[in-house]
């Protein structure tokens, strides 16, 4: 396989060459190299976007143009390719698109890597030094097959939103019997909201499952409630209704479902774990400060703490930030960086230590989908169980 450095070299030529015959020779080794090359070509920190075809002009636009802004293409002249070169950070891992003609917006062809997220799929760029962490894929352990849990989908007459909600409970599979010694007396509670984009996106479930198996994490009950999506923005933005679902009608639906099926849910608030990503990241943290004798710990990735002119950082909203444990996640391009950071010094400045982590993604569920199985790895260090 021709080598990156090789086919960057091959390019350069290309592109500075003047002769004609020369050129087409140029053009033809290029055909022949990328045959067997798929797009990108990273080395180091730069990228090379290439694209191939009948187009007058070809953008493009992902992560790092905050998918606003497009960058145009070069032409190649005298070929039918077009180039980009961006400089990335060397443990990247990114979404784009390109744009053709002004209309068509299209995944890279040659690129074998594409993230599913809310609006379709993007193809991602993976820098050299980055390493996936998203434990979707199950670990090996010998004598012990891989088992999954149960996802149990549940109804909510819901007095407080006037409608009916569906809730999904997880319920992960018992290795082993109520009665041996090594099988705690109750479960921890995950509660995580996007519920079903968390399953379906997220894969969160996968990940839980992979987690237990490979003996990562203790077992744990999820609850993933879904929102009714036209409503989002207003039920995730500082709700005390949709508070009041959350905590006094979708959760003793679930509780009293897992009880019924054997699983004993913990008391203590430390085991009770409310998370989210963007809008849903601010909610869980909103219902933790609302509720610390209810949930003991909040995980938020990429947290919309910009909503509302930042108004969740307000004394009134904070009074209770102390009686918290905090898992903050965020992506250190074109997300929630800086309100993350601001976040992480407010609780700290209250005696608390959150367990904070940057990655150079964006705000996308690639990013929150690599880094859920680090938060509930952080959980379980919270709760007194695992190791940082």
């Amino acid at each position: 396989m021709t080598t990156a450095h090789a086919i960057e070299t091959l390019l350069h030529k290309l592109i500075t060459e003047k002769r004609l015959a020369k050129r087409m020779a140029l053009a033809r080794a290029l055909n022949v190299a990328m045959k067997k090359r798929s797009t990108p070509i990273v080395s180091g920190t730069k990228a090379i976007f290439l694209w191939e075809g009948a187009a007058k002009h070809v953008n493009i636009i992902g992560d790092w143009t905050h998918w606003r802004t497009q960058i145009p293409m070069k032409r190649i002249r005298c070929t039918s390719w077009f180039y980009h070169t961006e400089e990335l950070p060397r443990n990247a891992r990114l979404q784009y698109k390109f744009v053709i003609d002004g209309t068509a917006w299209e995944n890279d062809p040659r690129n074998p890597h594409a993230s599913q997220e809310g609006f379709g799929t993007n193809s991602e760029v993976i820098m050299p030094e980055y390493h996936d962490e998203s434990w979707l894929k199950p670990k090996h352990i010998e004598g012990k097959p891989l088992q999954h849990g149960e996802i149990v989908k549940l109804s909510v007459e819901s007095a407080a939103l006037q409608e009916s909600r569906e809730i999904m409970l997880y319920l992960p599979h018992q290795y082993s019997s109520p009665s041996e010694e090594n099988t705690p007396a109750t479960y921890p509670l995950l509660v995580m909201h996007d519920g079903a984009e968390s399953l379906s996106l997220g894969r969160f479930h996968h990940v839980l499952d992979h987690l237990i198996h490979a003996e990562r994490i203790v077992p744990c009950v999820g609850v993933f409630i879904a929102p009714n999506l036209p409503k989002r923005n207003v039920e995730y933005t500082l709700n005390p209704a949709y508070l009041k679902f959350c905590t006094e009608e979708a959760l003793p639906k679930a509780l009293e479902e897992a009880t019924k099926r054997g699983y004993a849910i913990s008391q203590k608030p430390l085991e009770r774990c409310v998370g989210g990503a963007s809008l849903g990241g601010l909610l869980a943290t909103y219902m933790a400060f609302n509720a610390p004798t209810e949930f003991g710990v909040f995980f938020a990735q990429s947290p919309a703490y910009w909503w509302g002119k930042a108004v969740i950082f307000s004394e009134e909203n904070m009074k209770n930030a102390a009686s918290v444990q905090a898992i903050l996640q965020t992506g250190t391009i074109a997300d929630a960086h800086a309100l993350t950071l601001r976040m992480k010094q407010e609780l700290e400045q209250r005696g608390v230590k959150p367990l904070y982590h940057e990655y150079a993604q964006g705000h996308t569920w690639g990013n929150w989908r690599s880094g859920f199985a680090r938060g509930v790895m952080d959980w379980d260090v919270l709760m007194g169980i695992g190791s940082a």
